[in-house]
């Protein structure tokens, strides 16, 4: 477990959510910075085990982090736990997440880290937890599916945790008029940065970093309309895409055909001919081809346009 800044040394408020202003977390103008001004709240998010099955067990949850702020997204503290699991884990996981085996082995059970993590929520007064996504349905599922022999106290807990945890991944796209965006997606927009780690710590102060430009900032209304184009086409890419793998069977005469239409091709610049072209390349050399990246993406759009300047250096016409 990591912490920042030790708790400030105050009583314990038991009714950790009678903080809770209902009327003032409306979905009508969201602003986080607002609330900072009188309120503590915290930023966090999970990391968890799924399956590699389809229709399989619920994800297990196996990580949990988050960052505390106040007044102008200043931190006052950071926690971070892995939770005692025995599960073997698969190799997508490991690699996404850096986490093995035995960061679990090692890791403290799951009733001692949800009385921390409640511990740190009351002693520094949070009144909300803010999250980007569905890490309070993962908590949901694992407490019904894989914690039916904890405490009545923990039990109540991590209750009381989920009726203070709001997803803003809805109110906040809306706000941007985007119809969805991941956190890597987001910190490219904001200019913060191009990696996330799965780190459930990292990803926590990525989602108050991103929620804090957007809040004092905002972002830039021509990063805005290349997101909205690449995540367009990126859908209209992949619904026409129709093959993977290389066909043995081709004969010499079709695969010639096929490399000459694929030149004419790359004179098209239009997503369906993109997804036609992919589509004959792996079919006559077995080369996968995929969408551009956001970041590539927005390099090309900046160059037909002469901007020659990063996203993080784009700040006109902030909305």
């Amino acid at each position: 477990m990591a912490k920042i800044r030790k708790k400030p040394k105050k009583s314990i408020n038991k009714n950790i959510n009678k903080n809770i202003n209902k009327k003032s977390f409306t979905q009508s103008t969201p602003n986080i910075a607002e609330k900072l001004d009188n309120e503590m709240v915290a930023f966090l998010d999970t990391e968890f085990l799924t399956s590699q099955i389809k229709g399989g067990p619920p994800a297990k949850l196996v990580s949990v982090g988050f960052v505390v702020c106040g007044k102008n997204f200043e931190e006052v503290t950071r926690f971070h736990s892995y939770i005692y699991a025995e599960d073997k884990l698969h190799d997508r996981f490991q690699e996404m997440t850096g986490i093995e085996r035995k960061d679990l082995l090692s890791a403290p059970d799951y009733e001692l880290v949800m009385e921390e993590v409640a511990e740190q929520l009351e002693a520094w007064e949070v009144s909300r937890i803010y999250v980007w996504g569905p890490d309070k349905y993962v908590i949901q599922r694992d407490l019904l599916e894989y914690r039916k022999d904890i405490s009545k106290r923990t039990r109540k807990i991590v209750n009381r945790i989920l009726r203070m945890i709001k997803d803003i991944e809805g109110t906040y796209s809306a706000k941007l008029d985007l119809q969805s965006a991941g956190i890597g997606s987001l910190k490219i927009i904001c200019g913060l940065g191009t990696e996330v780690s799965h780190n459930a710590l990292d990803d926590a102060v990525d989602l108050k970093n991103i929620i804090r430009h957007i809040d004092l900032k905002g972002c830039s209304e021509h990063m805005l309309q290349i997101m909205k184009k690449y995540t367009a086409e990126k859908e209209v890419y992949y619904r026409l895409r129709r093959f993977r793998e290389k066909w043995d069977d081709v004969s010499e005469g079709i695969q010639e055909k096929s490399l000459g239409l694929l030149k004419e091709l790359g004179k098209v610049d239009t997503v369906e001919a993109r997804a036609l072209r992919d589509d004959l390349l792996v079919i006559c050399t077995g080369e996968a081809m995929a969408f551009p990246t956001l970041e590539e993406y927005i390099q090309k759009e900046n160059a037909k346009t002469g901007i020659r300047n990063t996203n993080s250096e784009i700040t006109q016409n902030n909305i």
